[in-house]
């Protein structure tokens, strides 16, 4: 009998991700003073012009405040989905993308719905097909080095937290489906 993920489990996991990334701290520089006030067990201060590394989450909610600006833009435009899956589809191996490129992919559409750009029908479609090209030449490589065993790290470098995650689980998968018919041959002679 063959059990499947359930859903719970992958949703939880990409939940996990999710709060990993929002944690994650980004250097901004402050555009105004603000007396310190505390955030969990931290306390925080502004200095106009000083620059420091906060969690991503509350860099958003002071960005929108204009109290800081992001340092490094981690922003993917739609012409740089373009440009990853060129890149990806001309290399055999798993290109380097941003750590939390699906994060970002997500919040990306959900900022344009959200603030009601509108993005033309038909470049919203080319968009959206380029990104699952990405995505599918992606998964097909990951599955290929899941295919060749766990011990793979070289090949593992350039995963987000959701490969790395999808990887391990066919890995799983993958390395029990082997033992399994090689216990079936041993047994058959």
């Amino acid at each position: 009998m063959v059990t499947l993920i359930a859903e719970d489990l992958i949703t939880s996991e990409l939940e996990r991700i999710q709060y990993d990334f929002e944690e994650l701290d980004v250097p901004v520089k402050c555009l105004k003073t603000v007396e310190e006030f505390d955030i969990g067990n931290r306390k925080i201060k502004l200095v106009k012009g000083l620059r420091m590394k906060i969690p991503f989450w509350l860099s958003n909610l002071l960005q929108k405040e204009k109290l800081v600006e992001p340092e490094e833009s981690n922003e993917l435009d739609f012409p740089a989905i373009y440009k990853l899956a060129l890149k990806e589809g001309e290399n055999i191996d798993l290109q380097k993308i941003n750590t939390f490129f699906y994060i970002l992919m997500k919040q990306l559409f959900e900022e344009y719905s959200k603030k009601g750009k509108k993005v033309p029908y038909r470049q919203k479609e080319s968009i959206e097909m380029k990104l699952r090209e990405l995505m599918t030449m992606r998964l097909s490589k990951i599955i290929k080095i899941a295919e060749k065993g766990k011990n793979i790290t070289v090949k593992t470098r350039n995963f987000t937290p959701e490969e790395k995650w999808l990887y391990e689980t066919v890995s799983t998968f993958i390395e029990k489906w082997k033992d399994m018919v090689k216990a079936s041959e041993e047994e058959t002679d």
